[in-house]
């Protein structure tokens, strides 16, 4: 069994250091390859903030902290976006994500433009599609959902576009 993991955006969104699991001998391989196509590995200051936090346990309550300020996020995130119409595609466990299906099939790239206008930005779902089957998403990041402007200018937009439909 191999794990990858990261320890990229938990410590800061600049911070960028991996990690890999597994037998040694495999590990072994898998440096030598990651030496050929990414001249390098993480530097020394990412490599030194993640033993750090795991070494004296600050890590484990950092992901606590983040987990519980994301959970109350996402709540209140989902509880905003319920009025204007916007229904799960799934109900996520963590992370920072929400994908939501816009109502009577409103397409995500239309909605972004006019919301674009009141300098809010989102993100269709079809920037993420590449079948473009996801016209009718968006993708909110729940950690930068807290202005009331966003929610104002996201029903002004589903409104203008309900208009639009024949």
């Amino acid at each position: 069994m191999i794990r990858i993991g990261s320890f990229s955006k938990t410590l800061s969104a600049s911070v960028r250091c991996g990690y890999i699991a597994a037998r040694a001998d495999w590990i072994e391989r898998l440096a030598d390859l990651q030496i050929a196509t990414h001249f390098g590995g993480p530097g020394p200051v990412a490599a030194e903030l993640a033993a750090h936090g795991l070494a004296g346990g600050g890590y484990r309550k950092h992901m606590g902290a983040v987990r519980q300020r994301l959970a109350r996020a996402r709540k209140d995130v989902i509880a905003r976006l319920a009025p204007l119409g916007l229904t799960p595609w799934v109900i996520p466990r963590g992370g920072f994500y929400l994908w939501r299906r816009l109502p009577d099939g409103l397409d995500s790239t239309a909605v972004a433009r006019d919301c674009m206008r009141e300098n809010v930005m989102l993100a269709p779902g079809n920037v993420f599609s590449a079948s473009q089957s996801a016209g009718a998403f968006l993708r909110l990041n729940v950690t930068q959902m807290g202005d009331i402007r966003i929610y104002e200018a996201m029903a002004r937009a589903i409104e203008t576009r309900r208009g639009a439909t024949p």
